[in-house]
């Protein structure tokens, strides 16, 4: 039950973007899927009352949808665009519609050792201002993310959303593991490079004393 949290990046190729930002928490209760019900499609024929074939597309895009109280300017920046003066801070809305795809993940909270991540691969996002602060309500930006496909470069097309239950334990020694292999690795490079650059300080250093004893040699 509920959201822990919300976070957001640049799509990577047909895959989820790997840096993300935590956006500030939902509004409670604002977080809603609407995913769309397919339209039914028949093929009938004549002196039957059961279809030859039937066909379901859908008409409309699937998308979420959560509002952010009294955004930051920084969060009005990457999910409307526009510009921020450098010299204060202050968001300008951009001219025209802009165009804005991203990673959007969303997390629950850890229920009995585990949580669920929700992602879109490449979300189209469009967002408002949909309501005004008042005596006895805040400032929300609403922000809706329309499912787009996940296409790599060379035109393989990948999933566009995911559910994916999480063990946080098991996530932290996968996370681990990676960073002690990483640096492994990163070690065996630098002990490689080293031994090179010895390889060739030896090398340079016997050219050089048979260079000066050949001199030696000479009447």
């Amino acid at each position: 039950m509920g959201v822990s949290r919300i976070a957001y990046g640049a799509p990577g190729d047909g895959i989820p973007g790997a840096s993300l930002t935590d956006l500030p928490n939902p509004t409670k209760s604002s977080v809603a899927f609407n995913f769309q019900d397919p339209k039914e499609v028949k093929i009938e024929t004549e002196g039957s009352d059961v279809p030859l074939y039937v066909v379901l597309v859908k008409d409309s895009t699937d998308y979420i949808e959560f509002s952010i109280p009294t955004p930051p300017n920084a969060v009005l920046l990457a999910m409307a665009g526009g510009t921020i003066d450098t010299d204060k801070d202050k968001w300008n809305e951009p001219i025209g519609t802009p165009d804005i795809s991203l990673t959007i993940v969303i997390d629950t909270p850890v229920r009995n050792g585990q949580y669920v991540e929700y992602t879109i691969v490449n979300g189209k996002v469009v967002t408002k201002i949909s309501q005004a602060p008042g005596a006895e309500q805040a400032e929300l930006l609403l922000v809706r993310v329309y499912k787009q496909a996940a296409i790599t470069s060379d035109g393989k097309q990948n999933t566009a959303f995911s559910r994916e239950v999480i063990d946080p334990s098991k996530k932290a020694k996968a996370s681990a593991s990676s960073d002690v292999k990483a640096s492994s690795d990163s070690n065996t490079d630098s002990g490689t490079q080293t031994k090179s650059d010895s390889g060739t300080n030896k090398e340079s250093s016997n050219n050089s004393n048979s260079g000066s004893s050949g001199g030696a040699l000479k009447p």
